[in-house]
């Protein structure tokens, strides 16, 4: 949250500005036939191209291109302890996928950064 200083006659206060959401940021382990990457991939891709920086017709309004993400969090047993709405995700980065030898003995993995509205507390009740 953003903070802002309010001058008065006899000192300053800092009060609560608005609310900011950082990007969110997810790591991917990739399997070998690529579905997860390729469609990561083909969103961007519709969001903007690569080759002609257009958007598809189709991604025109941020409701046709976003989507709203829901994360669990898992207790030691498998039980759900805890879930999050992200509203409005959508990618705005890949990273590569390290080919070098000298990353043979380790899963290949990428991250995705989303951008999203806001989040909530799905069920607690706080927003």
């Amino acid at each position: 949250m953003k903070t802002e200083e309010k001058l008065s006659k006899y000192a300053t206060t800092i009060v609560a500005g608005n609310r900011q959401f950082t990007d969110w940021t997810v790591t991917v382990i990739n399997d070998e036939d690529f579905v997860i990457r390729n469609a990561f991939e083909r969103w961007m891709n519709a969001i903007n191209g690569h080759a002609t920086n257009i958007r598809n017709p189709a991604a025109l309004l941020v409701g046709s291109y976003s989507v709203d993400a829901t994360v669990t969090q898992f207790g030691k047993k498998g039980d759900n302890i805890k879930n999050y709405r992200f509203v409005g995700c959508f990618p705005t980065d890949i990273t590569p996928i390290d080919l070098d030898w000298g990353s043979n003995d380790t899963i290949e993995e990428f991250s995705v950064t989303l951008a999203y509205q806001w989040w909530e507390s799905i069920d607690d009740g706080v927003v």
